[in-house]
């Protein structure tokens, strides 16, 4: 309920901050000095000069509120809630379930920033100097709240307290998150959840966006990152397309040994690893791409549904943003009918295009031997074609592409 003063004509900008006061009954003056940088973070100085006959204790605080009711999806791989940095250690662990059920969830060791984050944007407290603690508070409702609170200090007659918070609040972006560390905020540019692979997301990620600024168009950097992943495992490929190839070029072998000794599955194995030994096929080696391409597929992924730098990017035609699925979808005749599947029938023109080209890709692979695998073989492409439906439509695209070139 403080009236604070503002001076005349005051205006916040970049260039100029602005100081409110309030002097209260007993002598003591406060004023707090808002300063904002160019981007993101709020600069907000506490201070309090007492004037008064006696020493008082005062405690500095900040607070920031949030409602769940707007917050974007907490999942199992990027986190919304409420997030901090304590001794050093980025979590992720509180939800705002965990809040409501607790009533206050105290956060233990050092507070190095602590908020609120969806999935692009976040509201964070950074404290100054000087002890601190932070908790999360419900307050009913669907309201949520993140203090920051000093310790208490005592300010001798004619003497001063200055108390330094920052508030960042804005979008994530990655660039800006590590010019705030590097400006000495423990970890921020972790605030963004890239998980256990941003040893390597990152880097794709810094891949994508020099593409991206090359060529201008989002689409186009993730099919150039596309073709610059296969060649740079253009020679494990050709060791997985040698290996497929002798696997037919045995199959005939195969099939004479399994007839020979159907009723004896162990002297079955034996004759043909004696058969991979004497023609020096190794029915694995045709594996490793798939599993090299496993990380890079899941950091694209994740830089999709991370990076607000990807967010409503456009590529051609009807895909105007490529971190969202294909809307266009063939059950209401892409458009036409008026209603929209459910997203498990969800199948789009780059779903189909998907199917179509791992079913040739799977045509280049040797027949199993085993009846049952070669109908599963099959049916893969098809029911890939249905769990890749409902994801961003950059992930299809990079698919697509890769198996083209494959």
């Amino acid at each position: 309920s403080t009236v604070w003063s503002a001076p005349a004509g005051a205006r916040l900008t970049p260039a100029t901050p602005v100081t409110l006061t309030w002097t209260n009954p007993t002598g003591q003056t406060f004023a707090i000095r808002f300063a904002i940088d160019q981007d993101y973070m709020l600069t907000a100085t506490q201070l309090v000069v007492n004037r008064g006959a006696a020493p008082v204790t005062v405690r500095p605080f900040a607070l920031v509120n949030r409602t769940d009711k707007t917050a974007s999806l907490d999942s199992f791989n990027v986190h919304s809630g409420p997030i901090g940095a304590f001794d050093g250690a980025v979590s992720f662990a509180t939800n705002y379930t965990d809040v409501q059920e607790a009533g206050t969830v105290r956060n233990e060791g050092r507070t190095d920033w602590v908020g609120f984050t969806d999935v692009y944007w976040m509201s964070l407290l950074i404290p100054g100097k000087g002890p601190s603690d932070s908790d999360f508070r419900s307050l009913g409702n669907s309201f949520f709240r993140a203090d920051l609170i000093y310790d208490p200090a005592i300010v001798g007659q004619g003497k001063q307290l200055v108390t330094t918070t920052r508030l960042f609040a804005g979008a994530k972006e990655s660039a800006v998150l590590d010019r705030y560390e590097e400006s000495g905020i423990t970890n921020f540019g972790l605030a963004i959840d890239w998980g256990w692979f941003r040893w390597f997301e990152k880097p794709i990620f810094a891949l994508l966006n020099a593409l991206f600024k090359a060529v201008g168009n989002f689409g186009v950097a993730i099919i150039l990152l596309t073709v610059i992943v296969r060649g740079i495992m253009f020679p494990v490929a050709q060791r997985q397309f040698a290996s497929m190839a002798a696997m037919r070029a045995v199959q005939p072998k195969m099939k004479a040994i399994q007839d020979r000794y159907k009723d004896d599955k162990q002297q079955q194995q034996q004759e043909i690893m004696e058969l991979y030994k004497k023609e020096k096929v190794n029915p694995l080696s045709g594996c490793l791409p798939i599993f090299l391409q496993i990380p890079i597929f899941f950091a694209l992924y994740k830089v999709l549904i991370l990076a607000i730098e990807m967010r409503h990017q456009p590529f051609a035609l009807w895909i105007h943003d490529l971190s969202a699925p294909d809307p266009l979808h063939i059950l209401n005749l892409f458009g036409l009918l008026p209603f929209t599947p459910p997203s498990f029938l969800a199948i789009g023109v780059l779903a189909v295009l998907l199917g179509i080209t791992m079913y040739l890709q799977f045509r280049m692979n040797p027949t199993p031997m085993d009846p049952v695998q070669e109908q599963m073989f099959k049916l893969m492409p098809w029911i890939m074609m249905f769990i890749m439906a409902p994801f961003a439509a950059g992930l299809l695209i990079y698919w697509i592409t890769s198996n083209i070139l494959t």
